[in-house]
């Protein structure tokens, strides 16, 4: 045999998956797909995939299973694969089913694949393929980041700086040192009773052999938040928690305190991982036998589950056909008849910043279930994701729909509830769907009773029924509150530079014209001098005229005037101007002005700035009403002056900008001011309370609610796919963020710090943190549907009106391409029908990957007696 650099023998878990009892339907092949962003450079791709394959022996191996004494690999001693490019017109999801089904020949290596596949004229994707002999999603994670280095030194002709890589063959050489008569000892102690539990199963399906469904949940932010942090805090690891969330499960649904079902192990220890680099196949399925406390809190559980996998790993190699051996049992026993697999990034994820840096959106992972009747998966993410494979020729649509709902309620309490009683946790399943087992419709089609099912279990749904009405499916929903107030959105400029462009106002014209024509509130310049951050808008007045002419229905606004910087005349005469240009859409927000530099205009006013913005604001109202005020002319007499031309506005709509002072907030309140606040300085939940203070000192006086307006400023930014959203956003947000101490100052506060903000190294790491929690908990960034809680938020908050703050540094055409879901979202909020459409849908589709039913919504006060309501 030619081109052989080593040859040796399978391991027990590569022997399992290629020749199993029952040989699967298809190869087992997976994938790690990213969007690309612009254009990759494919012949440093090839050239970054051939260096990959030279360094890993698994990369270069294949299997002969037929013609020598025992299955053996071989590893290649060269080989040259070639990055392969296709077009997808059909979907890149029909391309990867094609894919798999497609294979890789054991005998022809390198088992691992690279290819750029297009699926429009626009949209690309990398994917990295391989074969599951050869690699597992672990170590197929290590080579896409070493291609990615290598990929980035070709482009830059500089060094990858890799560590050498470990051989394959030092893995069978750790294996064999274990001793196979330990393992055996150790499986026999911890299994004991062999026998798998058992979930009750139908026979009345319909459903042909070999059928795979599939039901997804995607945990709420909030709740993900919740599980990750709990992790963190007690050093437990995701497969932990599940592990011991499913044992509670069939503990509560077959009624035995010792369980047996099948989980993903590593394979290989800790210290085996640590060192250079070592790519193959390590992990595998194998049974694991649970044995529930009847007393005891959860957390004590985890942690003593916590200790006891980590004891186990250094005997987890061994293979199922190996347990059957040591059992005694035949080669086709079933061991178990459901697994639970978890998959967590590293504490440390260099892939992610890798990729993106790479222009490469962020991986996914995407396998085919391992053959058992019931897979369990979770995959950490932003949201985290539970998915349950299950075979539908014995499990029904409905009943996993039911066990999906339970094991997110149980997980959640686990979480939230470490402390409670073990023995008390049945009454959270009970609660949450009860028994299994219940009428559902048979086979894998999903009809009016599944969806319903599933639309009982959204947080927005207090009632549903689904009703086959022609030739179409229509949910009639209760929804679980009616929203009474709308929310307005406003467009706001504050902060932009002008990058030395010569076109500085085009976002401002054309973001205008865009809000003009789909029903935004305002758009609001604000004043600033002497500084190339927002030195562009000196002058919200000149700004707003030019607006005025190519407008007809937006508001036009200062956010804000400096009156301590400005002749009350003067800002009477020009604001209505602006009125007289628009037809009556002036309005102005006033404030007192904070930074030095900028009272070159009126040094006098610096030490009395706040009381000189109320006696001028008087004065301003009064110009405007058409009343005479007294000032001082250029012979030192006081005259009499009024201002024009005249206004249209009877009065001139008035905001006053508050920080952070809450007397300032209920000052403005009294006075039946609008206000306009920002998180520049406090959290949003601060900003709320002295919102309310505002409108309780306005109530106080007998302001009506109708009268005033609440306007919050936040950073926003919309688009179609989080991670894209983010990875625009992160660079000029967080360079906002380091260049505004008042936001660094306040996150130091709430964190307890004692550092100073103003050295390098913190000033770096504290704004990457910021970013972090400021678009989670203060900003409008993410998805149309991502942003609706932080609405309802603001509508619970009585804000009345969003401003947009939209040019804090990312590039023009990315903001104007962004505001069409922004028009989306206020749409949405402004439309709870539409918002309920778009909401179920998207549910749905996270719930019922591929094809589901097309299914029309439509809100009411009740249902039907006729038409039962779906329990949880």
């Amino acid at each position: 045999m030619k081109n052989v650099e080593d040859v040796y023998r399978l391991t027990p878990a590569q022997r399992e998956l290629l020749m199993p009892p029952s040989p699967p339907a298809e190869a087992p092949i997976e994938h790690l797909v990213a969007a690309t962003r612009g254009v990759l450079d494919e012949a440093a791709l090839e050239e970054a995939l051939r260096e990959l394959v030279r360094r890993h022996t698994a990369l270069r191996t294949a299997f002969f299973l037929q013609g020598m004494p025992e299955p053996m690999q071989v590893v290649r001693e060269k080989l040259a694969p070639s990055l392969e490019r296709a077009e997808a017109p059909q979907g890149l999801e029909s391309w990867l089913e094609a894919d798999r089904k497609r294979g890789m020949g054991l005998t022809a290596a390198p088992l691992v694949r690279l290819s750029v596949v297009r699926t429009s004229a626009e949209a690309s994707f990398l994917v990295f393929a391989w074969h599951a002999a050869a690699l597992d999603a672990g170590a197929a994670r290590l080579c896409l980041e070493e291609l990615l280095r290598l990929y980035q030194a070709t482009r830059e002709k500089t060094d990858a700086a890799l560590e050498k890589a470990r051989p394959f063959r030092e893995y069978l050489a750790w294996m064999e040192a274990q001793g196979a008569g330990d393992a055996e000892t150790h499986l026999k102690e911890t299994l004991k009773d062999p026998r798998p539990t058992l979930l009750p199963t139908r026979s009345d399906t319909g459903t042909a052999p070999g059928v795979t469904g599939l039901q997804q949940l995607l945990l709420p932010a909030t709740e993900s938040g919740n599980v990750l942090a709990f992790l963190r805090k007690h050093k437990l690891g995701l497969g932990t928690l599940l592990q011991a969330a499913w044992a509670l499960m069939l503990r509560h649904h077959t009624g035995s305190t010792e369980v047996v079902f099948g989980a993903q192990v590593p394979g290989r220890t800790a210290a085996l991982v640590q060192g250079r680099p070592l790519a193959g196949r390590f992990a595998h399925l194998r049974p694991r036998r649970f044995a529930i406390p009847a007393q005891g809190t959860p957390l004590r559980w985890l942690r003593a589950l916590q200790a006891e996998l980590s004891e186990a790993q250094r005997h987890e190699y061994v293979s199922q056909a190996q347990v059957r051996q040591w059992l005694k049992l035949p080669e086709d026993a079933a061991l178990f008849q459901s697994a639970v697999l978890a998959w967590e990034p590293p504490d440390e994820d260099t892939l992610k910043p890798l990729a993106r840096a790479q222009g490469l959106g962020a991986f996914r992972h995407v396998a085919s279930p391992p053959p058992c009747s019931l897979t369990v998966e979770a995959v950490a993410g932003e949201r985290l994701a539970l998915r349950l494979h299950h075979d539908a020729n014995r499990f029904a649509p409905l009943d996993v729909i039911r066990l999906a709902g339970q094991l997110s309620a149980l997980l959640d309490v686990l979480v939230t509830q470490p402390d409670r009683e073990l023995s008390s946790l049945g009454e959270v399943l009970d609660a949450a769907g009860g028994a299994t087992r219940s009428p559902a419709t048979a086979g894998t089609s999903v009809g009016p009773e599944e969806l319903r099912a599933l639309l009982a279990w959204h947080p927005e749904v207090r009632s549903v029924d689904v009703r086959v009405e022609g030739s179409q499916l229509v949910a009639h929903v209760v929804p679980t509150r009616r929203r009474a107030r709308k929310l307005d959105f406003g467009l706001f400029f504050f902060a932009d530079e002008d990058a030395g462009t010569t076109d500085k106002y085009r976002l401002l014209l054309e973001a205008a014209k865009f809000g003009d024509a789909n029903g935004f509130s305002s758009v609001s310049t604000p004043e600033r001098h002497f500084h190339e951050h927002g030195g562009i808008y000196p002058n919200p007045s000149l700004l707003a005229a030019g607006i005025a002419t190519m407008t007809k229905h937006i508001s036009l606004r200062a956010g804000s005037v400096v009156l301590p910087l400005q002749s009350p005349f003067r800002v009477a005469e020009e604001w209505s101007i602006v009125d007289n240009l628009s037809g009556g859409r002036a309005g102005i927000s006033i404030a007192s002005g904070w930074v030095p530099n900028d009272f070159a205009l009126y040094p006098e006013h610096f030490a009395r700035k706040r009381d000189v913005m109320w006696e001028n604001l008087e004065k301003v109202e009064r110009l405007w009403r058409g009343e005479s005020v007294t000032a001082r002319d250029g012979a030192g007499k006081d005259v009499e002056l009024k201002v024009f031309p005249r206004p249209i506005q009877p009065r001139l709509p008035t905001w006053v900008t508050c920080a952070t002072d809450p007397a300032l907030f209920e000052r403005t309140g009294v006075g039946g001011y609008n206000v306009l606040t920002s998180l520049l300085g406090q959290p949003l939940e601060e900003a709320l309370e002295k919102i309310g203070l505002y409108h309780a000192a306005a109530d106080k006086v007998g302001h009506a609610r109708d009268s005033r307006t609440a306007t919050l400023m936040m950073h926003t930014f919309v688009g179609q796919d989080v991670d894209d959203v983010l990875d625009t956003v992160r660079g000029p947000l967080t360079a906002y963020l380091r260049a505004h101490v008042a936001l660094m100052q306040t996150m130091v506060k709430s964190l307890d710090l004692q550092v100073d903000i103003n050295e390098p190294k913190w000033a770096d790491y504290l704004a990457s943190y910021a970013f972090e929690r400021y678009y989670r908990s203060g900003a409008l960034i993410g998805t149309v549907t991502s942003c609706l809680p932080m609405v309802d938020k603001l509508l619970s908050g009585d804000v009345d009106e969003v401003a947009c703050l939209i040019d804090f540094g990312v590039g023009t055409d990315a903001v104007l391409e962004s505001l069409t879901h922004l028009a989306e979202l206020k749409r949405l909020v402004q439309d709870e029908s539409l918002r309920m459409q778009r909401v179920l849908t998207e549910y749905l589709a996270e719930r019922l990957p591929g094809a589901r039913p097309e299914l029309t919504v439509r809100l009411t006060d009740s249902l039907s007696a006729e038409h039962p309501v779906p329990t949880r």
